[in-house]
This record gives structure tokens, C-alpha cells and sequence, in this order.
């Protein structure tokens, strides 16, 4: 049986107070006030007591150490190890930072079942790569998944996706991007039976983190995933309450 449009709106509403709590929680999304690029040179960071040094991939402080991929909490913020390809930083949330109390709720289109397209997901070749730019003007070597052909507002669009099966990241912008909604969103997709038929919800498309704080470094649309047409679902923007 087909899930009916109540039902279909309530696991949308779920997600939508999931996305919330990720967002607004003390060490959510919008706490991040600082990344932090750290050398074996020892230097003092604003807000973080004590000296921070690199010993390899970890992070050294005057009387522990934050291992890759850990983090520690200090005086109510978290400390968090954060790798680029070699290079690491110092990741700091604050429960008290402004981005974080700013955020009100994320304004999103209402969620409409029309819009869960199916999409054809084709593997790459094993050991490919692609070059994707950051926010901050970084390129970054990924490994690619493969990409997910899918026909919106009948324009056939070949995606680029990223990561395990089990969770392929698209980054993509369309013709609502910088107006209607934020600059570009992501989208998570599953494709665990390899190639083939998969699901593309476009009302899960959501924010990237550099949305709730200008300390994140997300990256950009590759080129194949600028949409030449409008992608009326999903997250939209940050709605923020206003100054007292």
C-alpha cells in the first residue's frame, strides 16, 4: 500500500524537527565559532585556554591531546579534531555563539510526494576521483561514487554524487539559488543495491552547514550539478530572529 499524504507529511515534519535539533542544539551546526589551522608551532587561540600544536594528525594542548576524527570539552565548548587532506584544525562550538541564538526555525517548501523522482544511479570506475572546490577557495580531491541521472521539471540532469552507497552526497544549486533559497543545498541519496533505480526526494534537499556559521567550509556545486531549472523543494534559508 502507498503511503498516504498525511503520512508522507508527518515523516517530512520529523525530519524537518530532526534537521532543527541538529542545527540548534549547544555543539549543533550554528555553534561552530572557529576552525582553527594549527602547525607544530605552538599558538594561542581566542576563547580556548592554553597553547595548541600538531603532533602528526593530532591535536596537543597543555594537558591533553585531541586524536583524529575526536573531540574534547572544555568549559562548556567543544573542541573538535578537523582533517583536511594534511592539513588540521582546531574546531570550536559554542553553546553562547551569536549564529547559534540567531537561528529561529528553516524556512522549507511544503513537502509534496510529486516531487520524489526516481533517478537511475550509475557507479564510477573504481579509484575515481573528482577535484571539488570549497567554500573557501580550497580543491579537494574526492573519491567518486558515480552519478544519478534523474529527469526535474523535465530536464534530464546527470548528477555527481560522493561518498558510500549507503549515503551518496549531491551538492547542487538551481535556478532558486541565491534568491528564493540559499546559494546551494545538499541532498543525501541511498543506493545500496549499487547500480540502478533509487529514490531522489528533492524535499530532503537541505542547508549545508556554512549556512548557520561562516566558520564551516562546504563545497561548491561541481559544474554538472548547476541546475538550469528551479528546485521548488526542500530547505529554502535560515530564517533569523530579529535584534532586540
Amino acid at each position: 500500500m502507498s503511503e498516504s499524504r498525511q503520512e508522507f507529511e508527518e515523516s517530512w515534519n520529523a525530519w524537518h524537527r530532526a534537521r532543527m535539533r541538529l542545527v540548534t542544539a549547544p555543539h549543533g551546526l550554528a555553534s561552530l565559532v572557529g576552525t582553527h589551522w594549527l602547525s607544530p608551532e605552538p599558538q594561542t587561540i581566542e576563547g580556548v585556554p592554553g597553547s595548541w600544536y600538531l603532533d602528526g594528525a593530532a591535536i596537543v594542548g597543555e594537558d591533553c591531546t585531541i586524536d583524529e576524527g575526536g573531540e574534547l570539552l572544555v568549559g562548556g565548548r567543544v573542541l573538535r579534531n578537523f582533517r583536511r587532506d594534511d592539513d588540521v584544525a582546531l574546531r570550536v562550538l559554542d553553546p553562547d555563539a551569536p549564529s547559534r541564538a540567531a537561528v529561529a526555525d528553516i524556512d522549507a517548501y511544503p513537502p509534496d510526494p510529486a516531487l520524489v523522482l526516481k533517478g537511475r544511479f550509475r557507479p564510477a570506475e573504481d579509484a575515481a576521483r573528482i577535484d571539488l572546490t570549497e567554500i573557501d577557495g580550497y580543491v579537494e580531491s574526492e573519491a567518486l561514487a558515480g552519478t544519478v541521472t534523474v529527469e526535474i521539471d523535465g530536464v534530464e540532469a546527470e548528477l555527481v554524487v560522493t561518498g558510500p552507497l549507503t549515503r551518496l552526497e549531491v551538492v547542487f544549486s538551481d535556478t532558486t539559488s541565491g534568491d528564493e533559497t540559499y546559494r546551494f543545498r545538499f541532498l543525501t541519496l541511498r543506493a545500496d543495491g549499487g547500480a540502478g533505480e533509487i529514490d531522489v526526494d528533492l524535499n530532503r534537499s537541505y542547508l549545508p552547514p556554512c549556512a548557520f556559521s561562516d566558520f564551516y567550509v562546504c563545497p561548491l556545486p561541481p559544474l554538472q550539478n548547476r541546475l538550469t531549472v528551479p528546485v521548488r523543494a526542500g530547505e529554502k534559508t535560515v530564517v533569523r530572529k530579529e535584534a532586540a
